[in-house]
């Protein structure tokens, strides 16, 4: 039997959206505006495993032909911040036909990447940047889009190829007959549950993707222009209006949602074009306080209350390190201590080395590139990575953490990026610098250490324009990669001595802790708590 795989954060539909939904009517007309077209990728970049801006990484034909079969698929309205800022340059009407955009002579440096790098159209760059684009009318839109073809089985999927010169150099159409699983799905399906009941019936069929709706970033509320008692009214339009529930929401991202601190996150040459210095690494204020604790089903007294619907999980991804402290002194762990256990979930990061969120908080100046812990230089230790601390709340409320495919995020610096550690070396010394820690926390039991083998998942970040770790660029690799994380953790049993290990008796033991990572955890996570609307 074929090896299943999860992903706790992923964007299969963005490449598609970000794509088509300016021109809705012109897809429609076409039969192409559904989450199954592929849009045109570099196949360069893809084979090099460069940056996944220009190529597509998780859409649901690479999604479908790896076998992944739960996908946590994350609703993001781009932040404006993305989109604007420098001066113009003068570009030539050469360069806007091999883009295959419009003729104008003045071209913003940002839209230049937008379109050319990311593949995203002028005119959708341009919605971006206007002040018409609204966060929460633009999350409408992309629920709307996922859900078109929920439970729909396609007979084959179309593929978009956009610009004149391109559709020259890179006729998809000739080459599906070459790269099939990078472009065509057949008889293939996605179903988006409704209630538990219907996910668990999803899951156990293996024709098709069980889908479950995710959103990043609290901003999708539009915490940038909404009153304290608009955006409440938005969470409880979420719980009771929307076809499908809400899982979870990273409630932070890249920039200010005015509701808690965001962590750095942007790497030096980001800069140039990006700033995220507005409330960087703060706290929680008391608007963010009332809407998680709103999302979460509570009052101000953390106890649950009927009027604020299901439980929407918060996703601690991209909070500050004071943010999560935050989160967890004010709200998780009180509710635990009153037998409210709400799972913390940090869907797409990687270990940071640091044992403490304090010492995270105290090492904020010294977040620069290539920084990374102190004791063993493995890790990338910024504030955006889980420390021990987080680690241990995960394991205390039977959270989850999912592991980022991202290589900066993993630990790999400018020396060692084209060094053989950048691929299945790097994503186990993140596992098992996670599990040495848990191991060695006197603050756990020792049935609450062994669970971290249950606690843990994929989490890859895919289409969020990662650069992800060499040989696994796209979901086609997953199967590649468990073989290798098998090999990996029976090399480990049979050199260690380690307790954390001990359980592992055979090759076999290594194959089926695998599985669980792959896909069992996650699956057993969502259907723990997947919310009864």
């Amino acid at each position: 039997m074929a090896r299943k795989f999860s992903d706790l954060h992923c964007h299969n539909h963005m490449r598609a959206h970000f794509h088509m939904q300016q021109k809705r009517k012109k897809f429609e007309k076409k039969g192409e505006f559904t989450p199954w077209t592929v849009i045109a990728s570099n196949r360069k970049g893809y084979l090099k495993g460069k940056m996944g801006a220009a190529y597509s990484q998780a859409d649901l034909v690479k999604a479908w032909n790896g076998n992944v079969r739960l996908t946590f698929n994350s609703l993001y309205p781009l932040e404006r911040q993305f989109v604007r800022g420098l001066d113009k340059l003068n570009t030539t009407d050469l360069l806007h036909i091999l883009i295959g955009t419009t003729t104008s002579h003045h071209l913003p440096l940002r839209d230049l990447i937008q379109v050319f790098y990311m593949r995203i159209p002028k005119v959708t760059v341009d919605h971006f940047q206007s002040i018409d684009y609204d966060y929460w009318e633009s999350l409408q839109h992309e629920k709307d889009f996922v859900l078109i073809d929920s439970g729909v089985t396609i007979k084959k999927n179309e593929i978009h190829t956009s610009g004149v010169i391109r559709r020259i150099f890179e006729n998809e159409f000739k080459r599906s007959k070459v790269f099939k699983k990078e472009l065509i799905a057949e008889r293939a399906r996605y179903f988006i549950p409704k209630t538990r009941d219907e996910l668990i019936k999803s899951l156990k069929d293996d024709k098709e993707i069980t889908m479950i709706l995710t959103i990043e970033g609290a901003h999708s509320l539009g915490s940038d222009r909404a009153t304290i008692a608009e955006l409440s009214r938005r969470v409880k339009y979420l719980k009771e209006e929307w076809e499908a529930p809400v899982f979870f929401i990273t409630f932070a991202h890249h920039f200010n949602n005015r509701l808690c601190g965001h962590a750095h996150s942007i790497p030096d040459k980001g800069k140039i074009l990006l700033n995220q210095s507005r409330n960087l690494n703060k706290g929680f204020n008391e608007k963010g306080r009332r809407i998680a604790r709103e999302l979460l089903g509570l009052n101000k007294n953390l106890e649950r209350d009927p009027k604020f619907g299901y439980r929407i999980l918060l996703d601690v991804k991209h909070m500050s390190a004071q943010s999560r402290k935050d989160y967890y002194e004010e709200i998780v762990l009180p509710c635990l201590m009153n037998g409210d256990q709400i799972p913390v979930i940090a869907s797409h990061c990687g270990y940071s080395g640091i044992e403490k969120l304090q010492d995270l908080i105290n090492n904020y100046d010294l977040e620069k590139d290539d920084y990374t812990d102190p004791k063993t230089n493995q890790f990338n230790a910024w504030n955006i990575n889980v420390c021990d601390e987080d680690i241990e709340v995960i394991l205390k409320t039977a959270g989850m953490f999912g592991l980022s495919f991202d290589q900066r995020i993993l630990g790999i610096t400018k020396k060692d990026k084209d060094s053989p550690r950048n691929g299945i070396q790097l994503l186990w010394e993140n596992i098992e610098g996670i599990v040495k820690g848990v191991y060695s926390n006197k603050n756990l039991s020792e049935d609450q250490k062994f669970q971290i083998w249950k606690s843990m998942t994929i989490g890859t970040d895919f289409e969020g324009l990662i650069d992800p770790t060499d040989f696994y660029p796209t979901a086609l690799e997953f199967e590649i990669f468990a073989n290798n994380l098998v090999f990996e953790i029976d090399q480990a049993r049979k050199k260690s001595n380690s307790k954390y290990l001990d359980h592992l008796q055979s090759r076999e033991d290594c194959e089926k802790l695998v599985d669980d990572f792959c896909f069992n955890n996650a699956e057993a996570f969502a259907i723990r708590n997947f919310p009864i609307p």
